[in-house]
């Protein structure tokens, strides 16, 4: 009898533990079940989240939703985050295949589904936070995603530019403009109607970088945006500035024999080098290809990234890409290898092809990285294509205030040389005039 009080204690022990030991593994994001697309869909479609774990048994998790403004800052509001439509009840999941040694279970979701009473009520930015309800709400992991609404019409227009305050290659920028007609009849508790002096803000989003907007606003300060005719229903944002970047460097992990499992990956081609002077390849405008990697070739791998460099740099450098669904995180810093001189980082992510950057930054004591720098290492170049989203934020004055998006305007840069495309009929116009560098009525 003693002897099974023991083994019994035993293996609560061990379950308890599992469960408080739960990682989240391969979180990735993205819009209506289309992993090329970024996660910014419209009311109606859904958000797709996906992870692993690696436990003993299913972990008893769920996903919280949370509204939140314009800065990601969460709206602790009942009446905007209503708690009966923000919490999953269940969340599917697979048992991983055999011969898969790195996760035991595979969580694949979209939302809003039929299984939950989740509902994303208001559009604008949504945070939301995997938690652990065996180990007490543990946050184990978190995710951010957009949800538009189409109540006004917008146009964008992408122009190529030399910035003369800049010397090259940094001069070669895009001049954004985003035209926005709001309807001018206004009720106030008609939430389909807008009073357009509250249409003060547009974000411009490159590819996935949800959390480093190119921001357009009323009140800022920035001598590079511009709003034109604000006091009128139909307004116009531009900003002069956005730097060309450079297509995204490729982590193709797709060839097993190249690349087996349980061993570390090194890139084949050698370390990287800066692209400062160097234009890159086509990329997938940051998306990443998992979902042909099925059976054993689901598995992680650990890589070593590593970068050849001729001088120091003058910031600490970091990897980002869609293994870290585009935000740069303090855990994916490079270090100096002393033996060989090389910037290195190790990190394991499932086996498939990623686009990935490097970014110079500096680690705040929040953890967050600030004065980020995506050109220096990486060089930034007009023929460089990018997909570009314009979202017109609303400030809506019921429950005390919240960030909606009420509009948004999707295009991509011209590429080539000077010129532009205005993206409401994706063809080729004459060149932006710049105004006059003050925001105008």
């Amino acid at each position: 009898m003693m002897k099974k009080i023991i083994l019994f204690l035993l293996f609560l022990i061990s379950f308890v533990s599992a469960a408080s030991d739960v990682k989240i593994l391969g979180l990735r994001v993205y819009g209506n079940g289309d992993e090329y697309r970024p996660p910014i869909i419209e009311r109606g479609e859904v958000v797709s989240i996906e992870f692993d774990v690696a436990t003993v048994h299913p972990p008893n998790l769920q996903i919280i939703f949370k509204h939140a403004s314009k800065d990601w800052i969460v709206d602790e509001n009942v009446f905007v985050n209503d708690p009966s439509k923000i919490m999953t009840e269940y969340l599917a999941y697979t048992t991983a295949p055999h011969g898969v040694s790195h996760y035991t279970y595979s969580y694949k979701n979209s939302f809003p589904n039929k299984r939950n009473r989740v509902e994303f009520t208001h559009s604008g930015n949504y945070k939301f936070f995997i938690i652990d309800r065996d180990n007490n709400d543990q946050v184990l992991a978190e995710g951010k995603f957009i949800v538009v609404e189409n109540l006004v019409d917008a146009s964008m227009t992408v122009a190529n530019r030399y910035y003369p305050e800049m010397a090259s290659p940094f001069n070669q920028v895009h001049i954004v403009t985003v035209n926005v007609s709001v309807p001018e009849r206004y009720t106030a508790d008609d939430a389909n109607t807008l009073y357009h002096a509250d249409v003060k803000t547009v974000d411009i989003i490159q590819n996935w970088r949800l959390t480093q907007p190119y921001r357009i606003d009323l009140d800022d300060n920035n001598s590079d945006t511009f709003v034109d005719d604000f006091m009128k229903p139909n307004k116009k944002f531009w900003i002069r500035n956005i730097p060309a970047g450079n297509e995204y460097r490729r982590l193709d992990l797709s060839n097993t024999t190249t690349y087996p499992n349980r061993q570390l990956a090194r890139l084949i081609n050698g370390p990287d080098l800066s692209r400062f002077q160097w234009q890159g390849k086509p990329d997938a405008n940051g998306a990443s290809k998992l979902k042909p990697f099925t059976g054993t070739n689901s598995d992680y791998l650990e890589v070593e990234m590593r970068l050849r460099l001729s001088e120091a740099p003058s910031k600490k450098m970091y990897v980002t890409g869609g293994f870290t669904n585009w935000e740069v995180l303090p855990g994916y810093s490079l270090t100096t290898d002393s033996a060989t001189g090389l910037y290195t980082v190790r990190f394991w992510v499932r086996r498939g092809v990623y686009d990935y950057q490097y970014v110079l930054g500096e680690e705040h004591a929040d953890g967050t990285i600030v004065d980020q720098d995506w050109v220096t290492l990486e060089g930034n170049d007009w023929r460089t294509v990018s997909r570009l989203t314009a979202l017109i934020y609303y400030r809506d004055r019921r429950y005390g205030g919240f960030d909606r998006i009420v509009g948004a305007v999707r295009g991509r840069s011209p590429g080539g040389g000077e010129g532009a495309i205005d993206t409401s009929t994706n063809q080729k116009i004459s060149t932006v005039t710049p105004a006059i560098n003050r925001k105008t009525r």
